[in-house]
């Protein structure tokens, strides 16, 4: 995870994080939070069209995805990401993830995500 990454979690400026970090002579691994889950959202011209979970570094790797296009607009960087929340359980992180999943389908979006169980 990049500082810049880590800025967008904490949803303050790349600046402020290295200000910080060298103010308070912070270890950056510490603020990357490794030990938690999110569900993100891969957006393009103002759509969502996917929302994941994993561990912070799911949300920016393109070269795991199973769709050839969503890769490929990964790859040529069209694709932006939001990170929705956080939990610090894979369960509760998954069980959001496929709510959300459920609610874009209703919408016409998240394309890219296969069709979820609706228990």
């Amino acid at each position: 995870m990049t500082n810049e990454d880590i800025a967008k979690l904490y949803r303050v400026s790349y600046q402020k994080i290295i200000q910080l970090i060298k103010k308070y002579n912070l270890n950056p691994s510490k603020l990357r939070k490794v030990d938690t889950f999110i569900v993100y959202e891969h957006w393009i011209d103002g759509e969502v069209v996917y929302v994941g979970s994993g561990q912070w570094y799911r949300c920016r790797r393109y070269t795991n995805r199973r769709n050839s296009e969503h890769k490929q607009l990964m790859a040529e960087g069209k694709v932006t990401y939001k990170i929705v929340d956080e939990f610090r359980e894979v369960g509760k992180a998954r069980d959001y993830e496929v709510n959300l999943i459920k609610y874009y389908k209703q919408l016409g979006q998240a394309k890219f995500n296969k069709k979820v169980n609706y228990t």
